[in-house]
């Protein structure tokens, strides 16, 4: 019994998106996952390497060139484990900024409107 339980325990470490036997850490999940930097750059956000965490998320801010990196940045990475395949995830993250668009400023909404329709 405890043999079985080591085991369980070490395979809910491991990155469920990846399959690759990572341990799902933040650093992994967000930025190192071959699932998830797909994803990243399907909405046009790129992590720079080798620099840490805020670092990162300030880069890519930066790069993004669009006035609404929080609220992609923040959706994407919510929608990021519901949706198993990126054609999934890609409709669960366009239906969840819809959803949000109440909570996001108004002078926002035309420009997120027209980067969805090019998404």
């Amino acid at each position: 019994m405890l043999r079985r339980r080591n085991k369980f325990l070490e395979e809910g470490y491991n990155c469920v998106l990846c399959q690759n036997s990572m341990e799902e850490t933040i650093e992994h999940l967000f930025f190192d996952c071959p699932t998830t930097t797909s994803r990243w750059f399907v909405l046009g956000i790129i992590w720079e390497e080798n620099v840490n965490i805020h670092e990162k998320i300030y880069i890519a801010k930066y790069g993004f060139m669009h006035p609404f990196f929080k609220e992609i940045f923040m959706i994407g990475a919510w929608v990021n484990e519901r949706a198993p395949n990126l054609t999934s995830w890609k409709s669960a993250f366009k239906e969840e900024l819809v959803a949000h668009l109440i909570r996001i400023k108004q002078s926002l909404h035309q420009s997120i409107r027209l980067w969805l329709d090019d998404l």
